[in-house]
């Protein structure tokens, strides 16, 4: 009688879509820190635009409140990229190293959040890892 081995192999097909998807999750990741810099001009330019007096005497200047809540609200977007930055990051790496399937779940689910590329990874992740065989995998990997 000859045993075989128990933990399951990866079939081309899973492999491959696992490979793409870790590949898109990086590329995700490169648009969320490239946001961040968007993020960032778009804060510069709005409070130096709404800092600037308009004329020598102008007593209608808003207050520096409001340029306070852009510079917060600039900076809240952005800590939220680089947040989603790191989830989508570490994302790509458990699904190259085929390990931590609750997680690569819930980060496909608030990735859906992001119309439209976000919904179509998302959407195209949770169709791979729903896969019996590529449950397997990650199963074995545990």
């Amino acid at each position: 009688m000859s045993q075989t081995d128990p933990r399951p192999t990866a079939n081309a097909e899973d492999a491959s879509h696992l490979q793409i998807l870790s590949i898109v999750y990086y590329v995700f990741v490169a648009l969320d820190l490239l946001s961040i810099g968007f993020i960032a001009l778009y804060g510069v330019m709005m409070s130096s635009m709404f800092s600037m007096d308009q004329s020598p005497n102008a007593s209608s200047a808003p207050p520096q409140a409001f340029i306070n809540m852009i510079v917060g609200f600039s900076a809240f977007v952005a800590l939220l990229s680089l947040l989603f930055a790191a989830l989508h990051f570490a994302t790509a790496r458990r699904l190259r190293d085929r390990r931590g399937l609750g997680f690569c779940q819930v980060v496909a689910g608030l990735t859906c959040l992001s119309f439209p590329l976000g919904t179509t990874l998302g959407v195209f992740t949770f169709i791979v890892l729903g896969r019996p065989s590529v449950k397997a995998l990650f199963q074995a990997r545990s």
